[in-house]
């Protein structure tokens, strides 16, 4: 089984379990908002909780991965996703659906990280930013799927039952694993210390090369995430039902799959720190067009779907081929760590900066929102050109 290399499909999904147990519940949101009586911000705890959540699993489970392995860590991932969607479907208090959320967000943070790390363990740098793409996007067909279905579904059969397709996905991520995701380590610590870690650590955040390219990949993955959280209100301001922003907001990872195609193809002829600096550009231009909405004469759903899958595909350019140089800039033996970091810190990012947009009216002030993007699109840009500037300066 060792000499084998895991099925990416399986990754894929697997990796899709993450955005997944977001995206069948943002299109709920108001729904549970309304059947626990709390306010905007108590109900963006559900989404912050699962963030917070993923972002410390991950942070935890890539130095225990270079000691155990991924294989096994990706397993306990699944089992943990599973066991909290089955009991944040139960009747319950807000709070006990909190902490469910907290620990589906720890099995998610698995599964979202080790497929990442597995590709960049049996590729090489180029294979694997290809590989990375077509694991992106074949992963959002899910988030597609599951923002359309989980509008449909909570309207018609309640929000707990969204809860329940989430457990049945994690046993079936579980299974398909046991088969499919053979061992892709090769050679495992022989301990595991905190003092390795922080070590570790330590070294990370003195590459500079890595910082930037951890801070692109959480601005353009926390644009997304927040977007979870501030969206359904905007939409429901232009007219749009919890199943009809399913619907609408599915074009966002339309636009990731198309932006994880194209960059796929072209990984080969283009240099990946050029990809990347076009997708920021492309993710900022597309956060402008999101304020079109606000015009009386374009004041539709259509119109903010659009700019929405806009940004999806910016964010497509961007992600698979930063998480590619980010892994690729550190030393081998701290590869599962900084795969860890780059993900915690994306989730970390999506929870705190959706939590702020919701906390300063955003959720009321759509322009509130989208000012917040731009500024981090922005800060994304400026790192993007020194990486790639960096890049240029290697290969002269």
């Amino acid at each position: 089984m060792k000499d084998r290399k895991p099925s990416i499909l399986v990754l894929a999904i697997a990796a899709a379990a993450a955005v997944t147990g977001l995206a069948f519940v943002a299109p709920t949101l108001i729904l549970i908002k309304e059947h626990y009586d709390v306010t905007s911000n108590e109900a963006q705890l559900i989404i912050t909780a699962y963030l917070v959540a993923i972002s410390c699993a991950q942070i935890l489970w890539g130095p225990i991965s270079e000691k155990f392995g991924r294989r096994p860590i990706l397993l306990v991932g699944s089992l943990l996703y599973t066991l909290g969607g089955f009991l944040a479907s139960l009747d319950q208090s807000f709070i006990n659906l909190i902490l469910y959320r907290f620990l589906q967000g720890l099995g998610a943070g698995a599964c979202l990280s080790m497929p990442r790390v597995m590709i960049t363990d049996v590729y090489s740098r180029t294979e694997a930013a290809g590989k990375l793409s077509l694991l992106l996007a074949t992963m959002a067909i899910f988030p597609v799927l599951s923002v359309s279905m989980g509008g449909v579904s909570g309207e018609k059969f309640g929000w707990q039952f969204n809860f329940l397709l989430m457990f049945l996905l994690g046993f079936f991520i579980f299974v398909g694993n046991i088969f499919y995701a053979p061992e892709t380590i090769k050679s495992k610590v022989d301990q595991l210390s905190l003092k390795r870690i922080l070590v570790g650590v330590k070294s990370l955040f003195r590459n500079r090369t890595f910082l930037y390219l951890t801070l692109i990949s959480s601005v353009q993955a926390s644009a997304f995430f927040s977007m979870a959280g501030f969206m359904p209100y905007q939409f429901k301001r232009l007219g749009a039902s919890p199943s009809e922003f399913g619907m609408w907001f599915a074009l966002t990872s339309l636009g990731y799959i198309s932006g994880n195609i194209v960059s796929s193809r072209v990984s080969k002829k283009i240099a990946l720190e050029k990809i990347s600096l076009i997708g920021c550009y492309w993710s900022f231009i597309a956060i402008c067009a999101m304020s079109f909405c606000l015009l009386d004469s374009l004041s539709f759903p259509i119109t903010l779907a659009i700019a929405c899958f806009m940004y999806g595909v910016g964010n497509g350019l961007v992600i698979s081929n930063v998480v590619v140089l980010s892994i690729s800039s550190v030393e081998k033996e701290n590869s599962g760590l900084a795969n860890g970091i780059m993900g915690a810190m994306q989730m970390t990012s999506g929870g705190l900066l959706g939590s702020l947009i919701i906390f300063i009216g955003g959720d009321e002030s759509f322009i509130r929102a989208i000012l917040c993007l731009l500024a981090l699109s922005f800060l994304a840009i400026i790192c993007c050109i020194s990486v790639y500037l960096k890049g240029s300066d290697r290969f002269k």
